[in-house]
């Protein structure tokens, strides 16, 4: 797959919010449709998350 950035499910084209799942000693990187709801799970996990993440700086959408 060389880009997934539009959701197959109501055709939203600007890209997805991620998640993270708690799973095993892990967590699971997911994927969101900001539009629609719609999760997408490829199997991704990520070691070592702090239960709380750390607040960074903030962008603008300009």
């Amino acid at each position: 797959m060389s880009e997934f950035r539009t959701c197959t499910s109501c055709g939203y084209r600007r890209g997805f919010h991620i998640y993270f799942k708690p799973f095993k000693d892990e967590h699971r990187l997911a994927l969101i449709c900001p539009q629609c709801g719609q999760s997408y799970d490829f199997g991704l996990t990520i070691k070592g998350l702090r239960q709380r993440p750390y607040r960074g700086p903030s962008f603008d959408n300009g």
